[in-house]
């Protein structure tokens, strides 16, 4: 036994709102996860159809489960590719894929895009994550295209070529990958820095973070090259969840605020969640009353919000250190995924020993480093893929109206020896309250 009595006391600190949280968890993943669907049976000439019988299964969430696919293809023995693969399209509707400058075009003019590049540790070539995501039926989300970090050593430090540069660099991976990226991070963890973004000072060597227009000059080249993709912000833990959270007087707030009233068009929130402390770091992230007041306070932008880097620990392989993972996991996704504007979660590292450096020592992979399920998986597993899911089968005349989670969805319908099956969209955005009607939009399915 060791930090494994840390994990068991955030989780009875978790547990002593259970009084307050169960009833409400379970009402808002109701409210807000869920929608009202009608189906309309007809036959060929437009005919309601009788005694029908009506097979309704959720086949992907709308709700953005996702995880890094930085390992994809890397390991070494085709076992554990493969299993690391199964194991992520299994559970995760949603990719994100590494775009971070010094790897991806380590030379300049010759980016790493097609499946003979070069091997880096944790960098597959985005042809690999494309095709994957593309079979797979995965949304897929581009980190970083502008990062105060990771730069190759060819950038150039006046100001005005290094803009020219970047601008390059976002035009040839929209050029082949635009159709296919539905979400991009723009910039991350800017308000950890200030005056330290030369080269010679680690690895945070981009200069232009200085100027004053960076943010919005960078939210601006990414529209121009990805017009139909979300633009996020990600920030860091502290500041989000963290000791610097401050409700309104966030440093992180106040920014959002400022750059949506200049007219910047930040289309999304990114809120980390690298849980990589001892009890006294985590007791306070962990605090179900202080997440509920993060969303509560930044859902006022109206902005969707991604919980977009999760690194919950295990520190250990340890069976019962697992165990406790799974719990502390199982319980966090069930706040987060109830929360009104919180539209993805994203695991940062699906594997054991394949994350960032040190971090590995903290053990916050779902599957291990041979690539078989910890707890945590099979917990998210359950949550995802059964309690979060849609599916039965009912009789009926003219149409169906059901409570589902929102989603795609596979509508089989049997009658008078006939039968046949749909793929049906049904997302917040194209069914609820029809004013004309009166009533709940509707489907339409012909037999």
């Amino acid at each position: 036994m060791g930090r494994e009595i840390e994990l068991e006391k955030l989780i009875n600190d978790f547990d002593k709102f259970s009084y307050y949280l169960d009833g409400k968890l379970e009402r808002d993943i109701e409210e807000n996860r869920k929608g009202q669907f009608v189906i309309e049976l007809k036959n060929g000439e437009g005919e309601e159809l009788k005694d029908t019988v009506v097979k309704v299964k959720q086949i992907s969430h709308e709700f953005k489960f996702g995880g890094t696919l930085f390992y994809l293809d890397q390991f070494s023995d085709e076992e554990r590719r493969i299993k690391y693969a199964d194991s992520f399209k299994e559970l995760f509707n949603y990719a994100v894929a590494p775009l971070y400058w010094d790897t991806l075009e380590q030379k300049e003019g010759k980016p790493r895009f097609g499946k003979d590049s070069v091997f880096v540790d944790r960098r597959p070539p985005l042809d690999v994550i494309a095709e994957f995501c593309r079979e797979n039926n995965i949304r897929l989300k581009g980190h970083c295209l502008m990062y105060n970090s990771f730069q190759p050593d060819w950038i150039s430090e006046d100001n005005r070529e290094l803009k020219m540069q970047i601008d390059h660099r976002a035009k040839a991976i929209a050029e082949r990958y635009g159709d296919l990226i539905e979400d991009m991070d723009v910039v991350n963890e800017m308000l950890t820095i200030y005056k330290n973004c030369y080269k010679g000072n680690g690895c945070r060597n981009l200069q232009i973070t200085d100027d004053d227009d960076y943010e919005s000059w960078s939210f601006e080249t990414t529209k121009k090259y990805f017009p139909y993709a979300k633009k996020f912000w990600i920030e860091g833990m502290d500041e989000t969840f963290g000791t610097s959270y401050r409700g309104k007087r966030s440093f992180y707030y106040m920014m959002l605020e400022k750059l949506l009233r200049e007219g910047v068009e930040v289309d999304g929130i990114g809120m980390q969640y690298h849980a990589f402390f001892e009890y006294e770091g985590m007791k306070d992230i962990v605090n179900p009353l202080r997440l509920l007041a993060v969303f509560d306070c930044y859902g006022k932008f109206g902005l969707p919000i991604q919980v977009s880097e999760v690194s919950i620990p295990s520190y250990s392989n340890e069976k019962y250190a697992e165990e406790l993972q799974g719990e502390l996991t199982k319980r966090l996704y069930k706040l987060w995924f109830g929360r009104k504007n919180c539209e993805g979660i994203v695991w940062w590292n699906l594997a054991d020993g394949t994350a960032y450096q040190d971090e590995n020592k903290f053990h916050a992979g779902l599957i291990d480093n041979n690539c078989n399920k910890k707890p945590a998986y099979r917990e998210l597993k359950k949550l995802i893929n059964s309690e979060w899911r849609t599916e039965f089968e009912t009789k009926a005349s003219g149409e169906v109206r059901f409570s589902g989670f929102y989603g795609d969805y596979e509508v089989t319908v049997t009658a008078d020896g006939k039968q046949s099956t749909q793929v049906m969209k049904l997302r917040k955005e194209n069914t609820g309250f029809d004013n004309r009607l009166c009533d709940f939009r509707s489907k339409q399915i012909t037999l």
